[in-house]
């Protein structure tokens, strides 16, 4: 681990590196080809990205890579690299117990990181030198599926249950303040808005319970009134999260995401200076990864002329 005012040093010297407005603005007039043309004269792709070849998911996935490896390698405490990662740890790892349980190669996307030891263990079956949290989902599963077909679905919930409780974990092992509120605020945002995505898709209710996340401020009967009320903003509204449904009269889920996006990255405004803190840090991780998001949301849109689409998904950053 490097010490905290180096890592905030390089963070801020990436920061200078982000895409501005009027940049943002620029993809957003541009027809797709030169769309990408700019995107790898801002340094995205390495410069060498051609748009008749291109394929946005496969870009902005090295794109990430190259910041999990940023994060590994200049984080200055272990536990924040693991929050910060887990996202794509416990992805992959879905990716690879649903490849071994269906019997099929793998047919998901991973994230290219150092997992070679996790996946090894989970093609085996063998968990031991797995994350605590991921062998016991995993251990869980195992069970679960051991009379039954495998479900998809309880993959993933299993799975993004034990990150959070990880996350968890390691928020409180770092002593930060700031990552603990920031686990939980995750946490309850989640669970808002899986019961309005629920409500939405008409998914029963005992399904909603295998997607209730423990360990935030929410409690579970909450989330089961914003599921079966009429008017579930009128709930969301009466939670400390009430903020996201202001001005809404109806669930419009892109604007709520991109108002969690915007909750989650204020957690560290107040000391986004302070290269004593981990909030430089963390603040150009979440700013870059909302950049990306911003870019892919930008690029597809323009490429399935749903233009339309973007403002209500980009309502967020002072991008627009």
């Amino acid at each position: 681990m490097v010490t905290k005012i180096y890592a905030n040093a390089v963070a801020k010297y990436n920061e200078g590196k982000l895409l501005d407005a009027e940049k943002i603005r620029r993809l957003l007039d541009a027809e797709f080809s030169d769309a990408v043309k700019m995107l790898c004269d801002y340094g995205y792709g390495g410069g060498t990205v051609d748009a008749k070849s291109y394929d946005i998911d496969a870009f902005i996935s090295s794109e990430t890579a190259a910041l999990i490896d940023y994060v590994f390698s200049s984080s200055p405490n272990v536990y924040l690299s693991r929050v910060l990662t887990n996202r794509f740890l416990y992805g992959n790892a879905k990716a690879y117990y649903k490849a071994r349980v269906s019997g099929k190669p793998l047919s998901f996307a991973v994230y290219d990181m150092a997992d070679g030891e996790i996946r090894a263990g989970i093609e085996r079956g063998e968990y031991a030198a797995l994350p605590k949290f991921m062998a016991e989902a995993l251990d869980r599963l195992d069970t679960e599926f051991a009379d039954a077909k495998p479900d998809p679905k309880l993959i993933d919930a299993r799975l993004t249950e034990a990150m959070y409780a990880d996350n968890l974990f390691c928020a409180k092992k770092s002593k930060s303040k700031s990552l603990r509120e920031f686990v939980r605020g995750e946490i309850d945002l989640t669970n808002v808005l899986s019961a309005l995505r629920a409500r939405a898709l008409k998914v029963s209710e005992a399904a909603l319970g295998n997607l209730f996340l423990s360990g935030g401020e929410i409690s579970f009967d909450c989330v089961v009134d914003i599921y079966r009320s009429e008017n579930p903003l009128s709930v969301v509204s009466e939670t400390r999260y009430g903020f996201i449904a202001d001005g809404s009269d109806t669930v419009d889920l892109p604007l709520l995401e991109a108002r969690t996006d915007d909750f989650l990255s204020n957690i560290w405004q107040p000391h986004a200076e302070d290269m004593l803190s981990f909030s430089p840090f963390v603040s150009y991780f979440i700013e870059q990864l909302n950049e990306y998001k911003t870019v892919k949301t930008i690029l597809t849109c323009i490429k399935n002329n749903a233009r339309g689409e973007i403002a209500s998904r980009l309502r967020t950053f002072g991008k627009i």
